[in-house]
């Protein structure tokens, strides 16, 4: 299977976080799955991570604070992340945070490829 780009799944539940990693995968993408924010920059620098999907609340450290810090590192900032959350002001506290687009829990899987698709071919073009 053609490999469209490296996708990085931030998602201290890890039952969330398997499942989308099978979804993008049979879509094509090759991930990275983590449960743990303190394991970000270390896995940005070790892998070329072409998107980012993180979950706003991850234990113990508020997604948006991820977000604000990976969007100010410029050698980060280009990566497009996008944001998700059951939490119904979530969109909006997101995208202030730096987030390039948001999608609410639970989600609908064809939006949720929709939307990968769009950023992907928008960092391809920029790259």
């Amino acid at each position: 299977m053609e490999n469209f780009g490296k996708i990085l799944v931030i998602d201290d539940d890890s039952d969330i976080g398997l499942m989308m990693k099978m979804i993008l995968m049979y879509k094509g993408y090759s991930v990275v799955l983590l449960e743990k924010a303190d394991e970000v920059e270390e896995t940005l620098c070790k892998h070329k991570i072409d998107l980012i999907f993180m979950d706003m609340l991850l234990s113990g450290i508020n997604g948006t604070d991820v977000c604000a810090k990976i969007k100010s590192n410029s050698q980060h900032q280009t990566i497009p992340l996008i944001m998700m959350s059951a939490h119904p002001d979530a969109k909006k506290i997101c995208l202030q945070a730096g987030a390039n687009d948001f999608i609410p829990k639970p989600f609908d899987t064809y939006e949720l490829l929709a939307k990968v698709a769009n950023l992907m071919k928008i960092s391809t073009a920029v790259s």
